[in-house]
């Protein structure tokens, strides 16, 4: 058996316009919803005020409205078969398939050749249990590539569906000798016999999977070899499986999960993930849409859509359609399909996880936090619930209780994170934030040390010493060799200008500051900065503007003492004390640096 976990990944000789014409890949981000019918818009006074409205939404990426207005648009007269085209890959991708079916084959009546019409009505037709139709549809495929790559896959399960297994088996052995596809040969050869009740056979391809070395194994099909071996009566050989690759990985939720849920399962009670000729499809599916998630998110994003309309239990496929509508910009969306996956499936955990971050990220917090809380009752020592549930509250400005939940992540860090210098760093944050400097100061040293002077524990210890007044010389030198390791990062642009408005030289304080408010346009620390420049370079006007600005955003608007700001508006800013750092010191030691001081 194989030592360690490795991600499913086929790399195809293949390019997507080779197998898919160029026109399938005329939109920007595809997605999926739940929804069977396509949302009802209002009707435009022409076909083409109709069209223009399509393009529209499409533009905003509001694929299911774009497509309602392109098929009104069809219904009102337009003809072009571009819009056609639109119309029956959004509703694909919008996983309305029976409708993309239609106008797929009204496109191929038209002079449409794209494959994926041929993908999307060979769906329906294996939905409807009509399967010469859907070999039929198969046979007008002409691209070699695909013949010989996809195909087989297909017209194995449609000849299952006919009860022709004989048939079914030879069409799949086509992929035998493809060193490619061997490890998805033998994952349908496997479930091809176990569907026909061929249960010796489906033990010798499976076990090929899991001895052969140059095969691979996904958690998914970790879950279809447990699911098998449990049904037969050999749990203990799927919880040995299951051990060896938890051992080698820290998915502790994930494994954990499903070592339980082997446990509590026996032979008579446990269904088969793939029962269906409709789910083997659905299989074949998903597994092309993971083929192409390295290089063609679009192709793989419909791919899944497909699959998860034909089998729709896959929880795999959710967490997949969900990761690749969120690296699309369509979080909403992606929530949906994290949502559809049961809590007592073991990818449950990292859905949610997922969306938690995603709220983070947006800043919608108070949903971050009820996600975190929800899994911390079920999970209350996981290391990424208590991590995350500490930023949260830090980015809602309750440092005590981020600064008990980093304690906590800290008792809880896995042995294999343990120079994880970020927990330290955001410790550190917590500290500064709740006034109590001297532990502030302590944990984000720790963090300088593990992170072996990461530029943004860098800038952040020098800013703050700064702030508070203390070892002036490092602090500059720190915030010096912060800018030289990332001189794109606009909070340390920042830092710098700060450091040089603070030393008094405000003319270069001015230029910098400048430059940090174009990497970071919404960040009220930054322009509340550049007024102060401004008002010390003699530029009033300009000062009161930017302090105003200051007050109006909302990034970093916590850390700002509004009141302050409030007074320099109506009296202006006082000139600092300059601060004390030896500079022919500093000047030496940033010889090493590619600075000029």
């Amino acid at each position: 058996m194989k030592n360690s976990l490795k991600i499913f990944l086929v790399i195809f000789v293949l390019l997507a316009a080779g197998v898919f014409n160029s026109c399938a890949l005329f939109w920007a981000r595809p997605t999926q919803t739940n929804a069977e019918q396509v949302l009802p818009v209002a009707t435009p006074l022409s076909a083409y005020g109709t069209y223009l409205a399509g393009r529209v939404a499409h533009i905003r990426q509001d694929y299911n409205k774009a497509a309602a207005y392109y098929i009104k648009a069809l219904e009102l007269g337009a003809k072009d078969p571009d819009i056609i085209g639109r119309a029956y890959l959004l509703l694909a991708s919008e996983g309305h398939i029976n409708e993309a079916a239609k106008y797929a084959q009204d496109a191929e009546s038209a002079g449409d050749t794209n494959n994926f019409i041929h993908f999307i009505v060979m769906t329906e037709n294996v939905k409807n249990a009509q399967y010469d139709e859907a070999l039929k549809t198969l046979q007008k495929i002409k691209d070699k590539a695909y013949r010989e790559t996809f195909l087989p896959l297909f017209e194995a399960w449609i000849y299952a569906g006919k009860n022709e297994p004989d048939q079914a088996l030879k069409k799949l052995s086509a992929l035998k000798n493809a060193s490619d596809m061997k490890s998805l040969y033998y994952v349908h050869l496997g479930l091809l016999q176990d569907y026909f009740g061929h249960e010796e056979e489906a033990d010798k391809a499976f076990n090929t999977i899991l001895t052969d070395e140059n095969l691979v194994l996904s958690f998914h099909t970790l879950q279809i070899l447990t699911n098998f071996y449990t049904r037969i009566g050999q749990k203990d050989k799927a919880i040995d499986f299951v051990n060896e690759y938890y051992e080698h990985s820290n998915g502790e939720e994930v494994f954990g999960l499903l070592l339980n849920n082997i446990r509590e399962s026996s032979f008579y009670n446990t269904p088969r993930l793939i029962d269906s000729p409709q789910k083997g499809v659905a299989e074949a599916l998903f597994n092309i849409g993971t083929v192409f998630r390295t290089f063609q998110i679009d192709v793989s994003q419909i791919m899944t859509a497909l699959s998860l309309y034909l089998n729709p239990d896959n929880a795999t496929a959710q967490i997949s359609l969900a990761d690749l509508l969120e690296y699309n910009q369509r979080f909403d969306n992606a929530v949906e399909h994290y949502d559809a996956v049961a809590p007592n499936e073991p990818l449950y955990f990292m859905g949610q996880i997922k969306v938690a971050l995603g709220y983070m990220q947006q800043h919608n917090l108070s949903k971050a936090l009820d996600r975190l809380k929800n899994l911390e009752i079920h999970h209350p020592d996981n290391y990424q619930v208590l991590f995350n549930l500490a930023e949260t509250y830090r980015m809602l400005n309750r440092p005590k209780q981020a600064i008990q939940y980093y304690q906590k992540a800290l008792k809880n860090l896995p042995e294999e994170e343990n120079n994880d210098w970020t927990l330290w760093y955001a410790l550190g944050m917590a500290y500064e934030q709740n006034q109590q400097w001297p532990k502030a100061e302590s944990a984000l040293q720790t963090a300088l040390q593990k992170s072996n002077r990461h530029p943004i524990v860098l800038n952040y210890l020098g800013y703050t010493w700064l702030k508070h007044n203390q070892n002036s010389n490092e602090a500059l030198y720190m915030i010096f060799d912060a800018y030289n390791k990332s001189p794109e990062n606009g909070h340390i642009i920042d830092s710098l200008g700060w450091a040089l408005y603070r030393m008094g030289k405000y003319d270069e304080s001015i230029k910098v500051l400048e430059r940090a408010s174009e990497y970071l346009p919404g960040n009220a620390v930054v322009y509340d900065h550049l007024g102060d420049a401004y008002w010390q370079g003699g530029r009033h006007e300009e000062a009161r503007f930017q302090w105003q600005h200051a007050l109006d955003l909302k990034e970093d608007a916590e850390a700002l003492n509004k009141e302050i700001i409030r007074r320099k508006i109506e009296s202006g800013a006082q000139t600092p004390a300059t601060l004390q750092y030896n500079e022919s010191l500093l000047v030496e030691r940033l010889k090493d640096l590619n600075l000029n001081f």
